[in-house]
């Protein structure tokens, strides 16, 4: 048998769109063992059906049987376990690590065929974008670019001096519905806004240069568009500025907020963590570090 651990990321951070996240230390953990039958079987936490099927619509079965199909190998005779700990549909990138743990996993269990950049190349081919997929399975913050089919990273691993609060709603927003909230074009004066920010918030990342985010995280592609249909959004975005965070911004398609705080944000935990049990909540805080390994797959 073989156990799966796969880290939630963090996508976009702020105006990165589509081409920049990072790691985060909250796994989702998948196993696999041999059941000696002609069946897949996947079993998945009680009450999770709607957004975790256990069938064929399965992210992990698909990626799984993706690699074998690829290898010419017959897909039949496993057990696949998935340990959600990560809340799904809440931008913390629950389907990416569900395709990379489950690429990961059959290469595994075939020898290993498949090189690290194939395995990226083809989740980023079943996301539709690197962002999410890359840190889960590189681990660090990755800033990712797509020609054609193929995929070109570069990894920055994340200091300790840094910890990043997620501000995680009661909620779903389906990454479908936040996408058609965005405009079909944009000016030429916020691509430019948002060129050079997203540069400045890699540079910062490369550099561990972290007082520099608060700055570098703007965004005028897409978070205005997606935080006013989000519940409080905005009200919690100011919370964590005023409990010092260095930096906030909407975590992928949202709507979890995510913000950056150096040290171990033990001050800035009890402040929001007040707020939220006086004015918000259907909120919950869970503050994480970086995640600089990415998919982990070993025998148990």
């Amino acid at each position: 048998m073989i156990r799966i651990e796969v880290p939630a990321t963090s996508a976009n951070v702020g105006p990165g769109f589509d081409c920049m996240g990072v790691a985060l230390d909250w796994n989702n953990v998948i196993t696999v063992e041999e059941t000696g039958t002609k069946n897949v079987e996947i079993v998945v936490p009680d009450g999770c059906e709607v957004f975790l099927p256990n069938n064929d619509k399965n992210y992990v079965y698909k990626a799984m049987k993706k690699v074998f199909d690829i290898t010419n190998k017959p897909f039949s005779g496993y057990k696949i376990t998935i340990d959600q700990n990560v809340p799904v549909t809440r931008g913390l990138g629950s389907s990416s690590s569900a395709i990379v743990g489950g690429l990961a996993g059959a290469n595994y269990l075939l020898g290993n065929p498949l090189s690290e950049d194939e395995i990226l190349n083809i989740a980023c081919n079943m996301e539709g974008h690197p962002d999410n997929v890359a840190p889960a399975l590189l681990g660090g913050f990755v800033v990712s670019v797509r020609e054609g089919r193929k995929v070109h990273y570069i990894k920055a691993d994340v200091s300790d001096e840094i910890t990043f609060a997620a501000l995680i709603p009661d909620f779903h927003f389906s990454t479908k519905k936040s996408r058609g909230l965005l405009p079909r074009y944009v000016s030429h004066k916020n691509a430019v806004y948002n060129l050079s920010h997203a540069s400045f918030t890699a540079s910062a990342f490369m550099t561990g240069d972290f007082s520099k985010l608060g700055t570098g995280v703007k965004d005028r592609l897409h978070e205005s568009y997606r935080i006013s249909r989000i519940k409080n959004g905005a009200d919690i975005i100011n919370v964590c500025r005023k409990s010092g965070a260095v930096a906030c911004y909407l975590s992928g398609a949202g709507p979890t907020v995510m913000s950056i705080v150096q040290g171990d944000g033990l001050e800035f935990e009890n402040k929001v963590n007040s707020e939220l049990k006086m004015h918000f909540p259907d909120w919950s805080l869970k503050m994480l570090k970086a995640n600089n390994n990415g998919v982990i797959v070993k025998e148990v």
